[in-house]
């Protein structure tokens, strides 16, 4: 039997307190009263400012979405903007309604410690509601007569209204549009051109929003590379060892990469930096790509950039033998020399249907020289680097030897420093040293 005497009844109802002085217990009541006034005030400016954020959140997401999927339109595609808002608007949701939750909590327990040490004084309202509602904190004698929720129709719930009728507004917004962007996607996917893929149409966008130039038609200069490329097949012009050759010089990790090697990319980027002796870092699918679709190439850091991603989505479209002829059908050997087949016409006045390893080098090692300078060291070097690697043989070094005399006599070339005896020289003192050897 519960014993209902004010001054010790309260002891069975709350058993593990207790208080020694009663001025503390008093002082304590005050201190929690004020407590609650001022939990109470916190949750109400606290509702108030959450329903000026969420029509102000909710007024900028749908009046400025426009604004907003274009801003960002060039690098993030408009259905993952419009993601993100939707992120965003159900994030601020759920974080402001877990924290009108806490602050309820705050109130509730501050409200209940009143009534619990008001029991603990001795002062009761009693059982009867003559006056004072028993099952609000002005008059109850029980702390859960204070419920932490109350009910839908409670000034609790008000938070809720607020946030939820505005968010899902908001939410329903985006969900539309990304439904009608998705739509759109599922449209344009189904119009892609025969090379199109998003991921290029992604890469144009991000080139705008850098301001870097890049072809506007891919479709023609794919076409046009194309077309170089079958001129191979009705010249019959065996293109293996002007392959092969192009891989040694330009990119000799090129079968075993998807576009970009990351060694090369190192070496470039330390050099750019200053820490390593500057290089050249490009594949043959990034010096194709540049050459195919960048108009601007003065632009460094923008154009290498582009150039990555280019390189990667131009070498799922294309295999490796593909990618070496439409190189070889595009890049400029000279000043106004483009293609291999011209470059055949420059330096010998015809073409060759079945070029040696030695013209193949000749050829290859003229790539993008445009001022006609014989590079004599670094001829050599790679020559030797070749004949170590059983590319090129003795019998060849002297036949290239001859191919850049007869260039600098017709004035193909220009030698500047009588770097075409030095070539001689270092050619012969490899014949003799491979006699010497055998």
């Amino acid at each position: 039997m519960i014993d209902a005497n004010l001054e010790s009844g309260w002891k069975q109802h709350f058993p593990t307190y207790e208080f020694k002085k009663r001025d503390v217990a008093i002082e304590e009541y005050r201190t929690s009263a004020k407590n609650l006034e001022s939990e109470e005030r916190v949750f109400l400016n606290a509702s108030n400012i959450a329903l000026i954020v969420a029509v102000g959140l909710g007024s900028l997401a749908v009046g400025s979405l426009e604004q907003l999927t274009e801003q960002f339109g060039a690098i993030i595609p408009a259905p993952l903007t419009l993601g993100v808002l939707l992120i965003i608007t159900a994030g601020f949701s759920l974080v402001a309604l877990t924290y009108f939750a806490d602050r309820q909590k705050s109130v509730v327990f501050a409200a209940r410690k009143v009534i619990v040490l008001r029991r603990m004084l001795g002062l009761s309202y009693g059982a009867i509601q003559l006056v004072l509602p028993n099952w609000r904190i002005e008059g109850a004698d029980e702390p859960f007569a204070v419920r932490l929720f109350p009910g839908w129709n409670t000034y609790v719930t008000y938070p809720y209204y607020a946030l939820a009728g505005i968010s899902s507004a908001v939410i329903f917004f985006l969900l539309t549009v990304l439904c009608a962007l998705f739509l759109a996607y599922i449209y344009r996917k189904a119009l892609l051109d025969i090379h199109e893929s998003i991921i290029l149409l992604l890469i144009q966008n991000m080139a705008r929003f850098i301001r870097l130039k890049l072809v506007t038609n891919f479709e023609y200069i794919i076409y046009r590379a194309t077309l170089a490329r079958y001129e191979f097949v009705r010249l019959k012009i065996d293109l293996t060892n002007l392959k092969k050759i192009l891989v040694f010089i330009e990119d000799r990790t090129f079968f075993t990469h998807h576009g970009l090697s990351a060694r090369a990319f190192l070496r470039a980027l330390l050099g750019l930096v200053k820490l390593k002796r500057r290089s050249g870092g490009s594949t043959i699918t990034q010096q194709l790509v540049r050459t195919l679709f960048v108009h601007e190439p003065t632009k460094l850091i923008r154009r290498k950039i582009i150039e990555i991603f280019l390189a990667l989505c131009f070498n799922r479209v294309f295999t490796k033998s593909e990618q070496l002829e439409i190189y070889l059908a595009s890049v400029k050997f000279d000043r106004g020399v483009l293609g291999v087949i011209k470059a055949m016409h420059h330096f010998w006045g015809g073409i060759i249907p079945n070029p040696s390893t030695s013209q193949s080098f000749f050829l290859i090692e003229r790539i993008s020289n445009i001022y006609s300078r014989l590079l004599t060291e670094k001829i050599i070097q790679t020559a030797n680097s070749a004949m170590e690697s059983g590319l090129m043989k003795i019998d060849d070094t002297h036949e290239l030897h001859k191919l850049y005399y007869d260039a600098v006599t017709n004035g193909k070339i220009t030698d500047c420093n009588g770097g075409i005896e030095r070539m001689a020289v270092a050619f012969g003192t490899a014949r003799q040293c491979a006699a010497s050897n055998s």
